[in-house]
């Protein structure tokens, strides 16, 4: 009887055991993100993919998660094709396979100001997974082609260690399904969506919640230093 008491007890270990890991990575994917080394953006977005010429938001420096700006308009550079990384991509994606919950200190991080305070908690859920990159003699073509004004600019922030290019990245489709504080009122949803339709752009869904699309959008960078 001993013995049947003690397997179950270690059973019933096991399954708590196993559970717990699970649910703390699904409830922070920046760490998922980092542990692939990887750097997470503050908002998934189709800027600073391969190839990038990037520098950090003045004043947030380059710990993740990142805020960053342009040095040199993507339209002005010849960017080659990406490679996407097949393996890459299948390991990443199984990572990232999922929905995770985004605390409050995270909504603050989003940008959406006082109305984060009437949302009560916000999901998010990657698919179509995939990993871009840039082979190095890609990223050197791209500088070797930048004009004056744009090779003068990374040059001076290159000197400062502030000029960075993009050499991977984590693509995929995003969904923001967010839950309001109960009770809101109407006037609150609709100021909601306007703080997320500013924040996000894209499609933005009103049902019982409010859900936010975002296709083909860079979460996760690999950057190399200039």
């Amino acid at each position: 009887m001993w013995n049947l008491v003690r397997a179950c007890g270690c059973a019933l270990i096991l399954v708590s055991c196993n559970n717990v890991p699970k649910e703390t990575a699904r409830a922070d994917l920046n760490s998922v993100v980092a542990s692939m080394g990887y750097d997470a953006l503050v908002l998934p977005s189709t800027a600073y993919g391969p190839g990038a010429l990037v520098t950090s938001i003045k004043g947030t420096g380059f710990q993740p998660p990142l805020k960053l700006t342009y040095l040199c308009r993507p339209d002005f550079t010849k960017n080659p094709p990406a490679i996407i990384d097949a393996a890459a991509s299948s390991e990443v994606s199984a990572a990232l396979n999922g929905s995770f919950k985004l605390d409050v200190s995270a909504l603050k991080q989003l940008g959406l100001g006082a109305q984060a305070n009437y949302i009560k908690s916000v999901q998010l859920t990657l698919s179509n997974v995939t990993v871009e990159q840039l082979a190095y003699d890609d990223l050197a073509v791209i500088r070797s082609g930048l004009g004056p004004k744009c090779l003068e600019l990374v040059d001076e922030f290159s000197r400062k260690s502030l000029a960075y290019q993009t050499k991977q990245a984590i693509r995929a489709d995003v969904v923001y399904s967010f839950e309001l504080q109960k009770g809101a009122s109407a006037d609150v949803k609709g100021l909601v969506i306007q703080a997320i339709t500013a924040t996000f752009g894209g499609s933005v869904k009103a049902d019982q919640g409010l859900t936010v699309v975002g296709k083909g959008l860079f979460y996760g960078l690999i950057l190399t230093k200039l």
